[in-house]
């Protein structure tokens, strides 16, 4: 029986607002939303929260052993802090309808809780975020709950610039002693001998790796860098959205490579797939592939391997290793992705070796990218 014109239109109106079409599905609860703004309304209040939540856990998961990390979360939380204070003092102010154009700034009382707060954060283990949320006061875990509702936590992160953005420009004349490419910043290659079934290499390997190195700057985009702190999660995506990987499909070209990787992300309704990103998708792969100039031409592209290598390591690693969660910030935050089928130990020690391989291919070509 066909659906009523008045179900029908209920199916595509937003849950939240019951006004705008729905353009989106919660890929957590499943109501259908508009957009971010009620996305991020009092009506779906638990469900976004949990969702920003999970996002902000892993920019918590810095090394435990790095000064510079552990400097610039206690500074993150300072300015969380002291902005919290000016905002309740500029409210104050709006209150009380003064005129006054004093000066906020923190009194010595707020100076010594800042001093506290780095004392308690000294001997915290900032790769286990229970210990700093255990750290954190009951007033400084509302301040970072609201930065996680309002969305503004991420005017707190650094910006993230991908490697891959450096291109060396070429010059009539270079001097003998500069080296254009000394300021390549690229992940660190893995070294992998040459094999010997190489001499029998399809004319397709090449397509395959531009649809993995597609695949590959997708979740680079989407996680901003930061896939190795979530490593199961970024696996999942990866090998759904890389039909190479994941169903050993082969392309006899570029655009049937590049253009399975958006028909796979565009399959997954909670994955973003506007024409911004997918555009963005483009760029980043053909950056990848292109390289940062001719004399090194393929070394993006063993880099972006590599690094896929290490994701798929830490996440194999990660499956093998996983306890029971049962301390209070996982308990609110962490939802694990090791139940999921895709992620066994034997479908990733196959994609490690067809990785091995591609990074063996890479090698012998040299700069001769086709």
């Amino acid at each position: 029986m066909a659906d009523s014109p008045s179900t029908s239109a209920t199916a595509n109106t937003c849950g939240l607002c019951n006004k705008r079409e729905r353009l989106y599905t919660c890929p957590r609860c499943g109501i259908n939303y508009c957009g971010a703004e009620c996305y991020k309304s009092d009506a779906h209040t638990d469900c976004s929260e949990s969702f920003y939540r999970q996002c902000v856990e892993d920019e918590l998961k810095s090394q435990e052993n790095d000064p510079a990390a552990r400097q610039k979360m206690i500074d993150i939380l300072k300015r969380v802090h002291e902005t919290d204070m000016e905002n309740d003092m500029l409210q104050e102010n709006s209150d009380k309808k003064s005129t006054s154009s004093e000066d906020y700034s923190l009194d010595s009382d707020d100076e010594t809780e800042l001093l506290d707060l780095k004392t308690r954060l000294e001997n915290v283990n900032f790769e286990d975020p229970n210990d700093l949320w255990l750290a954190l006061s009951e007033a400084e875990r509302q301040e970072f709950e609201a930065l996680l509702k309002n969305g503004e936590v991420e005017n707190l992160l650094p910006k993230w610039v991908p490697w891959w953005t450096y291109h060396v420009e070429k010059k009539l004349v270079q001097p003998i002693e500069e080296d254009a490419y000394n300021n390549l910043k690229h992940p660190a290659l893995i070294d992998v001998p040459l094999f010997n079934e190489l001499q029998k290499a399809s004319p397709c390997v090449y397509f395959n790796v531009t649809n993995v190195i597609h695949a590959y700057a997708y979740i680079a985009l989407y996680y901003i860098g930061d896939y190795l702190d979530c490593a199961e999660e970024a696996t999942l995506i990866f090998f759904t959205i890389c039909g190479n990987m994941k169903n050993n499909d082969v392309y006899e070209n570029a655009d049937s490579a590049i253009e399975s990787v958006i028909k796979n992300i565009k399959s997954v309704e909670w994955l973003p797939d506007d024409n911004q990103i997918l555009a963005a998708l483009k760029e980043a792969g053909a950056s990848i592939l292109q390289g940062p100039g001719d004399e090194k031409k393929t070394v993006y592209t063993s880099a972006a391997l590599s690094e896929l290598h290490r994701l798929l390591t830490k996440a194999k690693k990660e499956i093998s290793t996983s306890k029971t969660r049962n301390q209070e910030f996982i308990k609110r935050f962490l939802q694990s992705q090791s139940g999921n089928p895709i992620l066994s130990k034997k479908n990733i020690l196959l994609c490690l070796k067809k990785l091995e391989y591609y990074l063996s291919w890479m090698k012998s070509i040299g700069t001769k990218m086709p």
